[in-house]
């Protein structure tokens, strides 16, 4: 891992996804994601701490969604933190980020760490 305190590798993916805020259903593009979170086009209506659900359509019959959280929006981009998916988008999510990495081992490494650790907890 770099010195940026990352606990996840993020890789370039770009593809199309939505957000979706309430009854909206917005259209972004991905430039970087990882098992933690994604860097999404900017779109002023993407606002930070607002919860929002990301849908992945990866073909006609496969599709995912992961509830997460608006962090940054900025013109260079808007993050996204995951907060919880179910079983299908973990395994869709992992094999994205494994087949856009240069180490797909090393993806599967981190997965061993927790991403989360309790904040009275020592790091």
């Amino acid at each position: 891992m770099d010195d940026n305190k990352r606990r996840r590798s993020r890789v370039e993916a770009e593809f199309e996804a939505y957000v979706i805020l309430g009854d909206e259903k917005i259209l972004v593009h991905t430039q970087n994601i990882s098992m933690k979170g994604v860097l999404l086009s900017f779109d002023p209506k993407l606002t930070p701490g607002a919860d929002c659900v990301v849908l992945f359509v990866l073909t006609k019959e496969i599709r995912f969604r992961i509830a997460a959280r608006i962090v940054r929006s900025v013109e260079a981009g808007t993050a996204i933190d995951f907060e919880s998916m179910d079983e299908t988008a973990f395994y869709h999510l992992r094999n994205i980020v494994r087949y856009s990495s240069d180490d797909a081992d090393r993806i599967d490494q981190e997965l061993e760490i927790p991403a989360f650790t309790k904040k009275d907890d020592p790091e």
